[in-house]
């Protein structure tokens, strides 16, 4: 049975050091490495065994700000790595789930690590550059938008449904409105539909403001500006990240972000309305399909007596590609009887067709299974 394991870090705050490249190129011989990326693949059967050397978080902790880990025996992985001089880890806690939705801090970084293991498996993982496609959500969070922590909750308890009185985390607005990372990361994961639409309805949509930053940079003292403008020409990772912060800490009043007002709900009342989101969206679906069948048959009515002398063509070749081309061809005519109330009559053909055909194995048979 073969394996398919893919590990990729991204540094996004500064390039990689000399010696952090040369740490990283040591890990293993499958590396593919730039200043800014580094990228290991393994494909290999029961046998063998990748060669690489390290805990994929100690990587983030010492080298990278985010990484994406799949393999396809069921485990998907993200890790972010935050400054941690502009994050509060308290800010991650309600929604951390044990064994799945993780914290934990160093000296100078916070780590977010989101492992979930499907025990059927992977499958076959699409080669795409996900990665990149979720590194926006790391500056998402530290603007404080806080739906991908939410979103990542989902994922977990979805996995692990065992505590129905388990309640929900402060639920932030927007989740009817998500953002094309976000997308991604719905994607990747996999995450129930149902259960997302279930947990937007407590989600208050906000419109972005436009914060008054000219006025409150004015405002501040002469000496603050003129040290975030040194900062600024030193280079400081995420200065305008630890600006935003400052400005809104001086003129706006402290609030619980990401909160709504709406009360939290337990993991049995979400998957309740989730099954009742799923039913509603199943008949929602179904209508359309209807309706779109409809169309297609009073396009096709016209055209019966000659989709009939087709059925007769093909069955008179005698050949396995044509019967199967027919029974395509009854199945249309089968819908558009029940559509113009003629069933009686598409059977009584059918009845006759059987009779006059009786000795052809193989149309026998395909009738059968189509349930003609």
């Amino acid at each position: 049975m073969s394996e398919y394991q893919h590990y990729e870090f991204q540094a996004l705050d500064r390039p990689l050091t000399k010696d952090e490249l040369s740490y990283v190129r040591g890990l293993s011989s499958r590396v593919e490495l730039t200043s800014s990326k580094a990228t290991f693949i393994y494909s290999f059967d029961d046998f063998k065994v990748s060669d690489f050397k390290t805990d994929p978080q100690h990587l983030v902790e010492r080298c990278f700000d985010a990484m994406l880990y799949q393999a396809s025996f069921g485990i998907q992985q993200v890790i972010f790595r935050f400054p941690r001089s502009l994050l509060n880890p308290a800010l991650f806690a309600p929604y951390c789930v044990p064994h799945f939705l993780t914290v934990s801090t160093t000296s100078e970084h916070v780590l977010l690590n989101l492992k979930i293991t499907e025990e059927e498996g992977l499958g076959w993982i699409r080669e795409e550059d996900w990665l990149t496609k979720l590194v926006p959500l790391r500056d998402d969070l530290l603007r404080g938008d806080l739906r991908m922590l939410y979103l990542a909750w989902l994922i977990a308890i979805q996995v692990d449904l065992e505590d129905e009185d388990l309640l929900e985390p402060p639920v932030p607005p927007n989740l009817g409105n998500l953002s094309s990372a976000l997308s991604s990361f719905v994607d990747l994961f996999g995450l129930d539909e149902d259960l997302l639409s279930a947990a937007a309805q407590n989600s208050p949509f906000e419109e972005e403001q436009c914060e008054p930053i000219e006025a409150w940079v004015a405002a501040l003292p002469e000496t603050e500006r003129n040290d975030f403008l040194v900062r600024l020409v030193r280079g400081e990772s995420h200065l305008a990240s630890q600006l935003i912060q400052r400005l809104r800490q001086v003129n706006l009043q402290p609030r619980s972000m990401g909160e709504s007002e709406q009360p939290r709900r337990s993991l049995a009342d979400l998957m309740a309305i989730a099954l009742t989101q799923e039913k509603n969206r199943k008949t929602r679906e179904q209508q359309i399909a209807r309706q779109v069948r409809a169309a297609q048959l009073e396009v096709m009515a016209p055209k019966e007596a000659l989709m009939w002398q087709e059925v007769f063509r093909l069955i008179e070749l005698k050949q396995t590609k044509a019967y199967d081309q027919a029974i395509e061809y009854l199945i249309d005519l089968r819908d558009l009887a029940e559509h113009q109330q003629t069933l009686p009559q598409f059977f009584d053909r059918i009845k006759k067709m059987r009779e006059d055909y009786g000795h052809r194995v193989g149309l026998m048979s395909r009738l059968q299974q189509a349930g003609y």
